[in-house]
């Protein structure tokens, strides 16, 4: 029995409105982790436009690097919880599906880019971060490209505050220089 107190829901005007994962569970890459399932995330915090979207392709990969769940399986319910609207799950399991069946290629493309880490190094939230970022870019060429990376760094400076913000913002920006998307 846990002796920890409720946690309440961020407020809108919280930066940190996504408590999905705490921090220390960010950083776990242990194989056969707890899944979402058992540490419920705050869904309700989560917001219900894009970014919730891309949050949610998030955690079902997430979810999926921790579980060996298909990201596939994980993000209808996600979504659902989130209460996205039917367009928006649509954004998210787009996103969701791309990046789940490329995961390997995207990993090799993030490789080249990254000078510290592979990608199999960096927090697995932060390597599907990056993920959704360049299948968006692919899959969305309408969608400005500062904006998703904007969107990108956002989701990393709430899911982990140990200068991923920065690293996300790097690694993006020099795969948008080499492929000239503007």
């Amino acid at each position: 029995m846990s002796t920890q107190p409720p946690k309440t829901a961020p407020s809108a005007n919280d930066s940190s409105w996504l408590s999905a994962v705490s921090p220390e569970r960010a950083r776990s890459s242990a194989p056969g982790a707890s899944s979402l399932d058992a540490e419920a995330p705050d869904f309700a915090a989560i917001p219900r436009d894009k970014t919730g979207a891309r949050a949610a392709a998030i955690l079902a990969l997430y979810e999926s690097d921790l579980t060996n769940r298909p990201a596939i399986q994980c993000i209808d319910w996600i979504a659902t919880e989130i209460r996205l609207s039917k367009k928006l799950q649509q954004f998210a399991l787009a996103l969701t599906s791309d990046a789940e069946n490329r995961r390997s290629e995207l990993d090799r493309h993030l490789n080249r880019y990254s000078r510290r880490s592979t990608m199999a190094e960096v927090l697995p939230v932060i390597r599907n971060i990056l993920r959704i970022a360049i299948v968006e870019m692919e899959l969305f060429p309408n969608t400005r490209t500062a904006v998703i990376i904007s969107e990108a760094v956002k989701l990393a400076q709430t899911f982990d505050t140990h200068g991923s913000g920065r690293f996300v913002n790097g690694i993006l920006g020099a795969i948008t220089r080499d492929t000239a998307r503007e």
